[in-house]
């Protein structure tokens, strides 16, 4: 998927894999403590004045992948009122955060943010380091976004039962009595 800001910064993302060397374990259905579905993301960014920079590591569980999906989609629907509050996601590996909030109706601002081995080359690279990316975009921009994040989530499903539900939550059913 790529993201493209009214100024000129961009970021792209995308899976482009399984973490190499992880095999999934024999029986996918029983537990696996330990064992996590890694998948490599490649990300591609420039920032508004034209610096770039890109990486590629396993940031992403499927799982998370997934859920990242529906949180874009999230965000570009709660864009189209004026009252959203602002929205971070974050994940098990700490290189990759989300943050939305809106600014007018059916406008933006993500920030992007990168950090661990995320981060932009030319930055110190303490522990803590944290490097935003801010991007001003409109809501169509990003729901189109994150349909294409679901389209490159499709081409790796997960290898084990996922603990979360596959189309959300389930709707409540009466019991028949």
């Amino acid at each position: 998927m790529e993201i493209r800001s009214d100024d000129g910064a961009r970021v792209r993302i995308r899976p482009v894999g399984y973490q190499p060397g992880i095999d999934p374990p024999d029986d996918p259905d029983g537990p696996t403590p330990g064992w996590h579905d890694w998948l490599l993301i490649e990300v591609d960014a420039r920032t508004a004045d034209g610096q770039t920079w890109s990486h590629h590591y396993p940031s992403l569980m499927v799982e998370e992948a997934r859920a990242l999906g529906g949180w874009l989609h999230g965000q570009a629907t709660a864009a189209l009122g004026l009252s959203a509050p602002p929205a971070l996601v974050s994940f098990t590996e700490p290189n990759l955060a989300l943050r939305s909030r809106v600014l007018r109706r059916r406008r933006l601002e993500l920030i992007v943010e990168f950090s661990a081995e995320s981060l932009p080359p030319w930055m110190r690279r303490p522990s803590t380091a944290i490097y935003p990316l801010v991007l001003t975009v409109s809501a169509d921009a990003l729901a189109t976004a994150a349909e294409h994040w679901g389209e490159h989530c499709e081409a790796y499903p997960p290898r084990t039962q996922s603990r979360f539900p596959a189309r959300g939550p389930l709707p409540h059913r009466r019991r028949a009595g």
